[in-house]
């Protein structure tokens, strides 16, 4: 990397972290999590008094002792609690009132002037829903009220003891209320639903990415976080979950820890590189967590049991979120070549966003929503920016095809000219070594032939049979070059029946009887046109040899599929004339091509025998 490269990578990372942070607090924020707001008016509230109920119905508020105390949140037994208030009205509103509940609880029940106006689900102790969790706009009807003094009743089902707050409900007209917290409400209802689908959907499509991806940790990670966050979100949506009391709690303390867990090691996987002891001291903490839920909600109880939960939740929260912090910190701080600069603004909002959050809770004690509410946008952006750097695990195998087909037909052509080429080299390399042979042999053969007969005819000791002889023997020499330049065909089959046509002739001519027996069946090896040439250069040899030396009266050549034998009668054959190097030659070629050659008596014959080899090829 170059200087400017080392310099512009961090400048770029910085500039994305603060475009990012701009564009979520200046824009973000006030334009989807808290837009400005004209504050309505509120109808005042006359009295306040709690009670503690036998049952959640009309009968049981009637009958409740009600005790006029402050507002505030204490420590309550599982059961019904009651807050009874009174309020007064000049003029009932043209569209009724709309009621804002400030209290705690599980589930609850309104009733105003004695009349049921709210009622989701159930209120049993043992199994209710949860709809106190989906806080909306309560809608009061214009015929319940009257001028003057009203009275509203509200019943809470809590079904496991914790600190529970009371306080008397946000009342106002239904339309000016509506206008000033129905987006409020959206964000507590409609959009926690909406963004815990979107969150299933994108875990499912990460969690697939996870299966087809060679490196599994960081989509694996990101699909735990995604599917920890939609399982945390389960707990506010799933309002009839067939889980109550100390399960549901453990349930929540589960998820809630689990989803920090996720996070923390999912800025470990991102970073590339593990950090030794983290991933293990961060299941410790959350073991740790867990196991103490379950033995305050299972073991200990009582009605301090959620509540010690859910400090524990913020304890696990608070110390992973730091962890989460840390990682990501110390990544950009050891590496600066970083590029993955969408992600990493992603990442780092979440952090500060976890910071945020902890001094909250820490100095202020409170919870506020801004992480809730980023989650699903940080986590959709990691996942868009994972699939971007990933996308061709998801083109379709139509595209693949056509790709593979393109880099095949490319890989062939190059295969095709490079196998010419190779082809080209090989022909020139065997016209240079057929140049030489020849060159060779007739220096060997015809040469010194020739020269022996021109010192003899100088020295007038040149006898006529003696120069007949040699010239007869430099005419079978230039004979089997001349052949040995033909082309013999490109299988064996068809070089043997040319050696055949070739052979009788002579062997006839000099006098032999000659024997062709083929008993191959034409299962010959598959051998390359170099190797065909260089059997038929042995055979002709073969037959040479035959021709000059032996005293019988017939030659047989016996043909099968792992050899040749070229046989004669005569008297026993040792080798060709002394200085010859017939037999050095064929026993050569012989072993250029992987077989064998063999001269002998068997018999009564002397046999020339030629191992095939099984295939031979050029390469």
């Amino acid at each position: 990397m170059t200087n400017r490269e080392s310099i512009a990578t961090p400048l770029r990372l910085i500039g994305c972290a603060v475009l990012a942070q701009i564009l979520f607090w200046f824009a973000f924020v006030p334009v989807f999590v808290e837009p400005p707001l004209e504050p309505p008016e509120f109808v005042g509230i006359d009295s306040f008094a709690t009670a503690q109920l036998a049952a959640p119905d009309g009968e049981a508020l009637a009958a409740g002792a009600f005790v006029d105390g402050a507002p505030g949140r204490e420590m309550r037994e599982a059961g019904y609690h009651a807050v009874r208030v009174t309020f007064s009205l000049d003029a009932v509103p043209r569209e009724g009132l709309a009621l804002l509940d400030n209290s705690g609880g599980d589930n609850s029940r309104h009733f105003v002037n004695g009349s049921l106006v709210h009622a989701p689900g159930g209120m049993t102790v043992d199994a209710p829903t949860y709809h106190s969790l989906r806080e909306g706009i309560v809608h009061i009807p214009p015929g319940l009220l009257r001028a003057g003094e009203n009275t509203l009743e509200s019943i809470y089902t809590v079904s496991i003891g914790r600190e529970v707050g009371l306080f008397p409900p946000l009342l106002g007209e239904y339309r000016a209320i509506s206008e000033a917290f129905g987006w409020k409400a959206f964000l507590l209802t409609d959009f926690r639903l909406i963004t815990t689908v979107i969150v299933w959907v994108v875990a499912l499509f990460i969690g697939l990415a996870a299966l087809r991806a060679r490196d599994r940790d960081v989509p694996l990670w990101l699909f735990l976080a995604a599917a920890a966050w939609a399982l945390h979100s389960l707990f506010y949506e799933w309002l009839a979950m067939p889980l109550a009391g100390a399960p549901r709690g453990l349930f929540y303390a589960a998820t809630t820890m689990f989803l920090a867990t996720a996070w923390a090691i999912f800025a470990d996987a991102w970073s590339g590189k593990r950090l030794q002891y983290y991933r293990p001291a961060v299941w410790a903490v959350f073991a740790a967590g867990v196991a103490f839920s379950v033995w305050s909600l299972f073991v200990a109880r009582g009605a301090f049991a959620f509540d010690r939960v859910e400090t524990a939740v913020e304890l696990v929260g608070i110390v992973l979120a730091l962890a989460t912090v840390a990682r990501i910190a110390w990544h950009f701080a050891t590496n600066r070549d970083e590029r993955r600069y969408l992600e990493a603004a992603a990442l780092i909002l979440l952090a500060s966003l976890m910071l945020f959050y902890l001094y909250a809770i820490v100095v202020d004690g409170r919870n506020l929503p801004y992480l809730t509410a980023t989650q699903p946008l940080v986590l959709a952006i990691l996942v868009a920016a994972f699939l971007a750097r990933n996308f061709e695990l998801f083109r379709s195998r139509e595209q693949l095809n056509a790709e593979l087909a393109g880099r095949l037909e490319l890989r062939t052509a190059e295969l095709e000219l490079a196998h010419e080429r190779e082809k080209r080299l090989l022909r020139e390399q065997a016209h240079q070594d057929e140049r030489r042979r020849i060159m060779r042999d007739m220096h060997d053969g015809m040469g010194s032939n020739l020269m022996a007969m021109m010192l003899a005819a100088r020295r007038g000791s040149a006898e006529p049979e003696a120069v007949a002889r040699g010239l007869q023997t430099v005419i079978d020499e230039m004979r089997l070059m001349i052949d040995s330049m033909d082309s013999v065909g490109e299988s064996l089959g068809s070089a043997l029946i040319l050696f055949r046509e070739r052979a009788q002739a002579r062997v006839t001519e000099a006098g032999f009887a000659f024997e062709w027996d083929d008993r191959s069946e034409g299962k010959l090896p598959p051998l390359a046109p170099r190797a065909v040439l260089q059997v038929f250069r042995i055979l002709q040899e073969a037959i040479t040899n035959a021709l000059k030396h032996s005293s019988g009266k017939r030659i047989a050549v016996t043909i099968r599929s792992d050899g040749i034998a070229i046989a004669d009668d005569g008297e026993a054959f040792t080798g060709p004339r002394t200085g010859g190097r017939g037999l050095d030659n064929m026993e050569a070629r012989a072993r250029a091509i992987g077989g064998n050659f063999t001269i002998g008596r068997e018999e009564s014959e002397t046999v020339a025998r030629i191992e095939l080899p099984a295939d031979w090829s050029e390469e």
